[in-house]
């Protein structure tokens, strides 16, 4: 078995109790690593994107971007986690500043949990917006102008994370974000 992997299932072993190594693990430990494995997986993956799992309610992508986040502690990789639904609440009570904190002025890695899953239209002195897509077209023009990364996981299909934040946002998802799919069933009991 690879060393990096190894680390990875002996630091999540410590961490979470019934650990199950599974492909999410090694799909993102070739990608925080560069290691060409990730490349060959698909020809539209690339380092220099950020990453969007999608998959069925409970199959652990949540726990292997929290396993990633403490393992990457204290060094360049490491990253926020975020959930959308907080998000949503932060901007009822702060208003656009949480655009602002999130998107345009964020140039970090941030990891937003449970994406299109939100309430859509978040009101703001009587004016619907749809925050997280706002987010996004924010970190889209990071992206393109600083290289910004950012991370997501769903339990929705590219074709319902387009009916949420439309077919415009769904097409700049494909140029920022290497989409990886996570097959199974719930590991809840």
């Amino acid at each position: 078995m690879n060393k990096k992997i190894q680390i990875v299932i002996d630091k999540a072993n410590f961490m979470i109790e019934g650990f199950e190594l599974t492909e999410i693990y090694e799909i993102l430990t070739d990608y925080v690593t560069k290691d060409e494995a990730f490349l060959k997986r698909s020809d539209k993956y690339s380092f220099e994107k950020g990453l969007l799992v999608l998959g069925s309610v409970g199959t652990g992508k949540t726990q292997a971007f929290n396993v990633f986040r403490e393992i990457s502690r204290g060094s360049n990789n490491f990253f926020d986690v975020v959930s959308t639904r907080h998000i949503i609440r932060d901007y009822t009570v702060e208003g656009a500043s949480v655009l602002s904190k999130y998107g345009r002025d964020s140039k970090r890695v941030i990891y937003f949990d449970d994406l299109g899953l939100e309430e859509v239209n978040a009101k703001m002195y009587g004016n619907n917006a749809n925050v997280m897509s706002e987010i996004l077209m924010d970190r889209y023009e990071n992206f393109k102008r600083y290289g910004t990364k950012t991370f997501a996981s769903s339990n929705l299909t590219p074709k319902q994370l387009e009916e949420v934040y439309g077919a415009r946002m769904r097409d700049r998802m494909k140029e920022m974000f290497n989409v990886i799919k996570v097959e199974g069933n719930s590991f809840r009991k």
